[in-house]
C-alpha cells in the first residue's frame, strides 16, 4: 500500500486535470467542487488548508500528459509509478487544518510545503486542501504579508539558496552567471546573490525581459543567441559560479569552459526533461573545476534550517529590500489555473506564477 494511500473525508474545491493534453490549457481543467478531502494517510503527515500555490514548469508537462520521471519523486523514488493523479502542484502555503501525533505542528500554524510527489505520486496542491509528509512541511513566521506573496517565495527562494550557497559555496564578492534568469528561481537567485555582495550575470531568449531582469539587480544581461561570445568578453577569467536553470544540455559546450578556477557549476533546473549528459565523462572537467548538483531532498536538519531562511527572508521583504513586484510576476484565481498555465507556458513570466485558492 503506498504510504499516502488514505480514505477520503467530506469534499473540497479542486482543479482537476480531466483532459490531459487537451489542446488549450484551460480545455484541460475542471473546477470540481465536490472532489473528495483527503485525510491523514498517518500520523507523520499534515493536511493543509492551501491559500496559495506557486506553479512549476514540471506542471506544464503534468498538464500535457507527460509521465512523470521517477526524480520527481523525491523522497517517494521508491514508490515509483507511471499514473499521475488528477490534481497538480507541489508548492503551496497556508494553515494546518489538522496535525498528525507524531509531527511538529498544531492546528491553524502558518505553513509551506515542497511535496516532491505532490501532484506526481498523490494529488497536488490546485486544491482547497492537500495532504503532505510532515518533512516536506515548514512553518511560516506571523507576517502581514499577502498569501500569493508568500507562494512567490518559498519554495523557489529556498532552491535559489540552496542552490548557491550549500552547493555552489557562493562568497561575496563572487561572479555569478544564471543560465535561465527569468525563471522564478533564476529572479531569487540575482536577489540572493545581489545581497551577499555578489556580481550577476543573467541570461535571457527575450529583449524584452533584459530591463526586468536588470531592475531585479542583475549588473549584466545577456541575450543567449549572444552569449558564449559576450561571456569570453565580460568574464575572460570565467565565472566563479555558473546556475544551470535549463538543463544539462549545455554543460559541456557552456558551463565548463567559462568556469574561473575553483569555480562549480550547480545544475538545478531541468525545463527540458533530459536528466542526464550525454556521452560525459568526468575527465571532460576541467581541472580545479567542480559540477554538482542541487534539489529540495529532505534531510533531518533542513527543517530548522528552511524555516529560519525563510524567516529571515520574509523580513526582508517586509523592509522593502525585496519587493514583491521583483519575484512575483502574475496571480491567478484557481479557476483560471488553465490561463496561469497558459501564461507560463508562453514564457510570459519573469518570476513566479501563483494561483490564489478562496
Amino acid at each position: 500500500m503506498p504510504s499516502w494511500e488514505n480514505t477520503p473525508s467530506g469534499k473540497m474545491t479542486a482543479a482537476v486535470l480531466s483532459s490531459p493534453g487537451a489542446g488549450l490549457p484551460s480545455k484541460c481543467f475542471t473546477m470540481d467542487r465536490n472532489y473528495p478531502k483527503p485525510t491523514l494517510p498517518s500520523q507523520n503527515w499534515v493536511l493543509v488548508k492551501v491559500k496559495a500555490a506557486g506553479l512549476n514548469r514540471a506542471e506544464l508537462r503534468g498538464r500535457n500528459g507527460d509521465k512523470p520521471a521517477p526524480p520527481e519523486f523525491g523522497m517517494f523514488v521508491d514508490e515509483f509509478h507511471p499514473d499521475p493523479p488528477k490534481i497538480l502542484g507541489e508548492e503551496f502555503v497556508g494553515t494546518i487544518e489538522e496535525a498528525g501525533s507524531d509531527t511538529k505542528f498544531s492546528k491553524g500554524e502558518l505553513c509551506t510545503g515542497f511535496i516532491y510527489g505532490g501532484g506526481k505520486a498523490f494529488d497536488g496542491a490546485y486544491a482547497e486542501y492537500v495532504i503532505c509528509p510532515a518533512e516536506r512541511c515548514f512553518r511560516l513566521p506571523q507576517t502581514s504579508l499577502s498569501w500569493e506573496t508568500l507562494g512567490a517565495i518559498t519554495m523557489s527562494m529556498w532552491t535559489a539558496y540552496g542552490s548557491l550557497f550549500e552547493a555552489g559555496q557562493l562568497t561575496k564578492g563572487a561572479t555569478l552567471l544564471v543560465h535561465g534568469a527569468t525563471s522564478s528561481v533564476g529572479v531569487w537567485a540575482i536577489l540572493l546573490a545581489k545581497d551577499r555582495g555578489c556580481t550577476v550575470v543573467a541570461t535571457t531568449r527575450k529583449q524584452e525581459k533584459a530591463e526586468k531582469l536588470k531592475s531585479v539587480g542583475a549588473d549584466h544581461v545577456l541575450l543567449e543567441h549572444e552569449l558564449s561570445e559576450q561571456l569570453k568578453k565580460l568574464a575572460p577569467k570565467g565565472v566563479d559560479c555558473l546556475l544551470e536553470l535549463v538543463g544539462p544540455d549545455t554543460i559541456q559546450s557552456l558551463a565548463l569552459p567559462n568556469l574561473a578556477k575553483h569555480g562549480s557549476v550547480v545544475v538545478t533546473g531541468v525545463l527540458t526533461k533530459q536528466w542526464a549528459m550525454k556521452e560525459f565523462t568526468p575527465a571532460l572537467i576541467p581541472p580545479t573545476r567542480k559540477m554538482t548538483f542541487y534539489s529540495l531532498e529532505p534531510g533531518q536538519e533542513e527543517a530548522e534550517g528552511v524555516e529560519m531562511v525563510v524567516g529571515e527572508i520574509v523580513k526582508k521583504v517586509e523592509s522593502g529590500t525585496f519587493k514583491p513586484e521583483m519575484f512575483l510576476d502574475k496571480t491567478f484565481p484557481l479557476e483560471k489555473v488553465g490561463e496561469a498555465h497558459e501564461y507560463m507556458e508562453d514564457n510570459k513570466a519573469t518570476g513566479k506564477v501563483v494561483v490564489t485558492i478562496h
